[in-house]
């Protein structure tokens, strides 16, 4: 947080710039557009509900109620990385499945340049690794358990992959946008 002439101002952590400056709403726009472009995410966030356009539907026309036809929301219901690591401490059986899964077995690099090790696993990475690394690992796991919902012939790895690649571009960006998507 800052104060300039009186006025607060909330400051992104990671960008150290206002959140709602120009600059950070479109690095969000721009994250969430090349996320669909990508075809990776079936639809475009609006919070928990979206709506689909692939059949002819607007939110627009949902708000107003004059619809040709009946549209179908998708509910995004993403757990935050926090949720996670607190679902595999309460779940033996989850964290053991976690502990199996090699980071290097989803993702190539660490987007932070922090140092993780071949033999770095989710688990470790949820109660040790940098925000950026946690938030992957969540989104991988959204994607995985089917909180998100992916196009078809869209894998879960596919999708970490497009995370890894959009975190290297604008870390920022990527962690305000999977936030977005988080409900617990």
């Amino acid at each position: 947080m800052s104060v300039t002439n009186g006025v607060l101002k909330i400051m992104n952590v990671v960008d150290n710039k206002p959140e709602n400056s120009k600059e950070a709403v479109s690095n969000r726009r721009k994250f969430l557009v090349k996320g669909s472009a990508a075809a990776l995410i079936v639809s475009l966030p609006a919070k928990s509900t979206w709506a689909t356009t692939a059949n002819g539907c607007t939110v627009s026309g949902n708000l107003s109620g004059n619809l040709s036809q009946a549209c179908e929301t998708t509910s995004i219901s993403g757990l935050a990385p926090a949720s996670w690591k607190s679902t595999a401490r309460n779940n033996r059986g989850f964290k053991d499945e976690l502990k199996a899964i090699k980071w290097n077995s989803i993702f190539s690099y660490s987007p932070t340049g922090s140092e993780v090790g071949s033999g770095s696993n989710l688990w470790k990475i949820l109660a040790k690794g940098s925000d950026v690394d946690k938030n992957l690992v969540a989104g991988y796991l959204n994607a995985l358990y089917g909180k998100y919902p992916l196009s078809s012939g869209v894998t879960p790895a596919m999708y970490a992959t497009m995370l890894e690649d959009e975190a290297m571009k604008n870390q920022g960006a990527l962690l305000d946008a999977l936030s977005q998507t988080y409900t617990q």
